[in-house]
């Protein structure tokens, strides 16, 4: 079973999001950045789901730090966000490999999430 990692500081995110994958995945989160960053060092997920206006630690300098390292560079990142136009670009420049705007659709996040992860397969 795929493993993906939610990263969202606010818990009703968080829920709305384990409802939306909750089948066939095994789901994990983290409510910060670097709570984020401690978890990829104990098991290293398939797919993140990262959203990007949080506390201390956006979700670009997640991403950033995640690209940087030998056992992270990989992992897909789909980026969430209310403010889309404002980060579109920052977010695709740290390495995100989707995007999506919120409110947005479980079925177009469940296609978003099952397209990286076949492609990820392939590589």
């Amino acid at each position: 079973m795929k493993k993906i990692l939610i990263v969202d500081d606010n818990e009703l995110n968080i829920t709305v999001l384990l409802e939306m994958l909750g089948d066939g995945y095994d789901l994990s989160v983290a409510l910060s950045g670097e709570e984020a960053l401690d978890s990829v060092k104990y098991e290293v997920p398939d797919l993140i789901i990262l959203d990007i206006v949080m506390g201390q630690l956006s979700g670009i300098d997640v991403c950033k730090k995640l690209r940087r390292k030998k056992e992270t560079r990989g992992i897909p990142i789909i980026f969430l966000t209310a403010t889309y136009d404002l980060l579109k670009k920052e977010a695709y420049e740290a390495g995100g490999d989707d995007f999506l705007p919120k409110p947005f659709k479980a079925k177009l996040l469940r296609q978003k999430v099952e397209d990286l992860l076949i492609l990820q397969d392939t590589l």
